[in-house]
């Protein structure tokens, strides 16, 4: 008999024997006892009121029971004495705030040192699980589930010392594990494995804006002066966040022809005589490069003035603009959400799109990194690809002779400054040019990739 079936019938029996009621009203609390301290347990003691639709609390004890009734059966059992408890709450996503709640468990994950195993972005939910793992045990899971068009939003907690090869088998069974259905174990298929720091190089990439306001893009995002004390208060909140990253080396985006200038202009800086400008390396790179004492910042950016390749390319195969104005093709052209701010055009022409509200830095950062809206930047580039007619291609010719092979070839020279697997490589781009390069890497082989959303926590408003 399958292992599903016999959990199934196990779990059955406990409920059935112990009297342990578990439906969609909330039954008992998650107790807090000697057991509080317990490695991998995260209680649910968000400081509001909340009223969850299920509560399942299957202690040490409970689960003791079951192993001994399971003895003849020792697959079964092998997997349940990993376990010391398992804990879920499911809520009502119209009576509770949402993003607060997510927060506080993900700064009590991020406070204990806990991982992020995967986060599975789809048109259905987000998924995220985190484990406290060591070398040779996984201690605690902490998954969120937030079903995109449900109502509900659940979080599930499992405690004990769980082998890893064994993590994928116990997750892809959660759906036993009480009266609520919870699977997402195909999803993990091959994921399950920590990559081991040691055999490859950690690169972090932080999306960004401009607060120079260049207008060099389409849209331009309009930046106040990040230089104002206010900006700069948040400019170092957004730093000592970024800093538990513990970067080796910093690298900005901008080309090899200006490192002499970069590093003239950051010793400088060390020296106190340089006065930080609004570009990006000034107002994040500098700072945090001299807290963590780098002696250099690295430029990775494909910005040379005479591409041969590109030289034997006619400007106007490329010219997608004039092709899709004058085929009826502009619904194709990148645009943006109304609600990202109002568009304003400026005397030569350029577009800024200028924010309704205040936003704090870090809640800036947050958003321009979040996996949606990376993908969301992404997949107008390859809209923008479909421009073109019969033979005629000039959205995909600028989309791959221009935008892929400038960021694979930023992605190159960001390996050429990979020294050792020891090396852990921020890099401040961009925010477009974030998921080509994240591809690049881990499609590699050879680079861990850390988001930058588990090191930054939203500002609060004083």
């Amino acid at each position: 008999m399958k292992l599903q079936k016999h959990l199934i019938r196990l779990f059955t029996l406990l409920f059935l024997t112990l009297s342990l009621t578990l439906t969609h009203s909330a039954v008992a609390q998650q107790k807090k006892s000697d057991k509080t301290d317990q490695k991998g347990l995260i209680l649910f003691d968000f400081p509001e009121p909340l009223e969850a639709k299920v509560e399942v609390n299957l202690t040490a004890k409970l689960i003791n029971l079951v192993t001994k009734s399971v003895s003849n059966q020792p697959e079964v059992a092998e997997l349940i004495q990993m376990l010391d408890g398992i804990y879920v709450r499911t809520y009502d996503r119209a009576t509770i705030d949402e993003k607060k709640l997510v927060n506080y468990f993900k700064e009590k994950l991020k406070k204990d040192e806990w991982e992020v195993l995967v986060k599975i972005e789809e048109k259905s939910e987000t998924v995220e699980i985190n484990l406290l793992f060591d070398e040779d045990k996984v201690y605690g899971i902490f998954a969120i589930i937030i079903p995109k068009r449900s109502g509900e939003a659940t979080f599930v907690n499992i405690v004990g010392e769980i082998a890893p090869e064994r993590i994928e088998e116990l997750l892809g069974n959660l759906s036993n594990f009480g009266a609520i259905d919870i699977d997402f174990g195909d999803k993990l298929k091959g994921q399950w494995k920590r990559e081991d720091p040691r055999e490859k190089t950690t690169v972090m990439i932080l999306g960004s804006g401009f607060f120079t306001n260049p207008g060099i893009n389409r849209f331009n995002y309009r930046m106040d002066d990040v230089l104002a004390p206010k900006r700069q208060s948040e400019m170092a909140q957004l730093i000592s966040q970024i800093k538990a990253f513990n970067p080796t080396k910093i690298a900005v985006y901008a080309d090899d022809s200006y490192d002499a200038e970069l590093n003239a202009n950051y010793q400088s800086y060390l020296e106190g005589t340089y006065e930080p400008t609004r570009r990006l390396e000034d107002q994040i790179g500098f700072p945090l490069a001299k807290q963590m004492e780098h002696p250099k910042l690295y430029c990775i950016a494909d910005w040379p003035e005479h591409r041969p390749i590109r030289d034997e390319i006619d400007g106007s195969l490329m010219d997608y603009d004039a092709f899709a104005e004058a085929h009826n093709q502009a619904y194709l052209l990148p645009r943006i959400s109304a609600s990202e701010g109002k568009i304003r055009q400026s005397a030569d022409g350029t577009l800024w799109v200028e924010p309704e509200g205040y936003e704090p830095l870090i809640d800036m950062y947050i958003r321009i990194n979040e996996p949606e809206k990376l993908r969301a930047d992404h997949q107008g580039y390859l809209r923008t690809a479909r421009i073109g007619l019969g033979d005629q291609y000039p959205g995909a010719n600028w989309v791959a002779h221009w935008w892929y092979a400038h960021n694979l070839k930023n992605f190159v020279n960001l390996t050429r400054i990979t020294e050792s697997t020891d090396d852990r490589i921020l890099l401040i781009i961009g925010a477009g040019h974030v998921f080509l390069i994240q591809q690049f890497l881990e499609d590699s082989g050879d680079y861990i990739v850390e988001s930058p959303l588990q090191y930054l926590s939203p500002a609060v408003i004083n």
